[in-house]
């Protein structure tokens, strides 16, 4: 339960540095998505989170896997995907995609470009940025898995069965 609220600290910083990336193209406006405590079983067959995001996201898994694809963010050191211990990461050599799998590890993607499928029990994701969504949680368990909330929207139960993309943020 603490880290719920420096998940929360950690995302309100992120606004930042994702406002001075956005550049000067066309009209953006940032969105956020939260995700607390989610669970879909069984592990492995439906992500928790399946995320494409310009922007930021941090999170925190209990037990689970990652996939995260930094496309050409993943070239650029400094905005790589970074994934903590407790997770044993592999990424083939040329290949921006790196699979992570373990107990209690944390994981950052800041200021670019993302797409990330989180598996597993205790999935906490916090991003800011444009881009879209699906959540999905147990069926039938009701409000047990875990719950999110998109562009600041009241906090809901993660679904049954997979939502279809829900926007973060606006392209204008």
């Amino acid at each position: 339960m603490r880290r719920l609220p420096v998940i929360f600290a950690l995302g309100a910083a992120l606004v930042v540095p994702v406002v001075a990336l956005a550049g000067t193209g066309a009209a953006s406006s940032d969105g956020s998505l939260v995700v607390h405590n989610g669970q879909a079983t069984p592990i492995g067959t439906t992500p928790v989170v399946v995320l494409s995001i310009t922007g930021s996201v941090i999170g925190n898994v209990d037990h689970g896997r990652i996939i995260i694809d930094g496309g050409p963010s993943a070239v650029d050191n400094s905005r790589a995907p970074q994934v903590t211990s407790g997770a044993r990461c592999v990424q083939p050599d040329g290949d921006t995609k790196q699979t992570c799998r373990g107990d209690n590890f944390s994981f950052r993607a800041v200021g670019g470009h993302y797409t990330l499928l989180v598996y597993g029990t205790g999935v906490d994701v916090v991003a800011v940025g444009t881009g879209w969504v699906k959540v999905a949680g147990i069926p039938d368990l009701g409000a047990g898995d875990g719950k999110y909330s998109v562009n600041g929207a009241d906090f809901a139960s993660l679904p049954g069965v997979q939502t279809d993309k829900l926007l973060i943020g606006t392209n204008g």
